[in-house]
C-alpha cells in the first residue's frame, strides 16, 4: 500500500504543476488496473493532449514492460496525445521522457537514471512555456 501511496501523491504533485502551467489536468481513476489500456494522467491545453505514465521509484533505471508502453503508444495514438512518462525520483525530481528514449529488450523498455538526466525534456519546454532551455 505504501508504494501505491507514493505513485498517487507523486500523480496528484505533477497534477498542480501542470495546473499552474496552464493546463486542465484529470488523474485517470484505475489506470494500470483495468483491462482497457488509459495513461495515469491526462493535460489538456487548447489543441494540445499530454498523456503521461508516471512512476515514483529511487532506482538506478526504469522498466516498463512491453505490453505496457506498447498499449500506452495505441491508447495516445488513438486519441492524438503526446506521451511521456514522467519518473519523479527523491530530491531531484521530475524526469520527463519520451517513449524513444527508452531501451527495447524482449521483455522490458528501460531507461537509467544517467540517460534520464541526459535526455530529460524539462517542464518548461514540455509545456511550451520556453522552446528551449537557456544555457
Amino acid at each position: 500500500m505504501a508504494h501505491y501511496k507514493k505513485g498517487a501523491d507523486a500523480e496528484r504533485e505533477l497534477i498542480h504543476l501542470l495546473f499552474d502551467k496552464g493546463f486542465s489536468v484529470v488523474r485517470v481513476a484505475g489506470s494500470g488496473k483495468t483491462a482497457l489500456p488509459a495513461p495515469d494522467l491526462l493535460a489538456l491545453h487548447k489543441s494540445r493532449i499530454l498523456a503521461f505514465e508516471c512512476k515514483a521509484w529511487a532506482s538506478d533505471s526504469i522498466h516498463l514492460p512491453v505490453s505496457q508502453m506498447q498499449e500506452l503508444l495505441s491508447w495516445c495514438e488513438r486519441a492524438g496525445a503526446e506521451v511521456f512518462i514522467a519518473w519523479k525520483y527523491p530530491r531531484r525530481g521530475w524526469f520527463f521522457l519520451k517513449p524513444e528514449h527508452f531501451s527495447k529488450a524482449e521483455k522490458n523498455y528501460s531507461i537509467s537514471l544517467r540517460h534520464a538526466v541526459a535526455k530529460a525534456i524539462d517542464l518548461e519546454v514540455l509545456t511550451g512555456r520556453m522552446a528551449v532551455l537557456p544555457h
